[in-house]
């Protein structure tokens, strides 16, 4: 590679990146104007009465909300710079892979984290809620750490329901295959359930929300790939 490739390549990169902090900085901008709306919805769908529990809370939730809402809004327009970088360096193939697969992994990733907070979310939160009254104790929800738990609980499903798209661009990279897949499926049993009990509240309800539509999308994976080879 001489000189003058190399350089434009680092301009590419420059302003793909320029792009993407821009969309994300306009995005994040109006998820803060919109993050006090926000927070007083996900009270309400929740049903619990959130507390402050430090001065700086719910400044630091509400810019927590708004970079999770720039983050989520600006995610398709940052996909696609990132896949304009780096179609140079993809073979033909390997491009129209990831680029038909690009809108599915999103809605995937949308349905995942949509799946886990009407879910797994609010089974959790029910359930910990019914503990504590049975066991005659006021709760205090502290505002930051609730939203904490639901936010990493549905980036975490949305993240476990790429599973499909990355099986297929792992296939079309030739690092898996559908034979692959099907002799080490008891290896990703024990792996998804070993992250379940880590990323999920420990009752049996929630961690089984989580699991079984990850397995049923490792069938789902299997056959795609399948699918691919073919």
């Amino acid at each position: 590679m001489n000189k003058q490739p190399v350089e434009q390549h680092l301009i590419d990169l420059k302003k793909r990146l320029r792009n993407s902090l821009l969309a994300l900085a306009f995005t994040t901008v109006a998820g803060f104007i919109y993050s006090s709306r926000i927070l007083s919805w996900l009270q309400d769908d929740l049903s619990l009465s959130l507390h402050a529990l430090t001065a700086y809370e719910v400044f630091y939730t509400r810019i927590s909300i708004a970079l999770l809402f720039g983050l989520v809004m600006a995610l398709p327009f940052i996909a696609l710079q990132l896949l304009k970088f780096a179609k140079p360096g993809l073979k033909p193939r390997e491009y129209r892979v990831v680029r038909n697969y690009l809108p599915f992994s999103l809605i995937l990733f949308s349905a995942g984290a949509v799946f886990s907070y009407q879910f797994v979310v609010k089974s959790a939160l029910s359930f910990f809620s019914t503990m504590t009254r049975a066991s005659d104790v006021t709760a205090v929800w502290g505002l930051q750490n609730t939203i904490g738990f639901a936010v990493k609980l549905s980036a975490f499903s949305g993240l476990m329901f790429q599973l499909p798209v990355i099986s297929v661009v792992l296939a079309s990279a030739g690092i898996i295959d559908k034979e692959m897949m099907v002799e080490h499926r008891g290896y990703f049993v024990v792996a998804v359930l070993l992250l379940s009990a880590v990323a999920t509240p420990p009752d049996v309800v929630t961690q089984v929300l989580v699991t079984l539509p990850v397995l049923g999308l490792y069938q789902v994976s299997i056959w795609l790939v399948g699918r691919y080879e073919h």
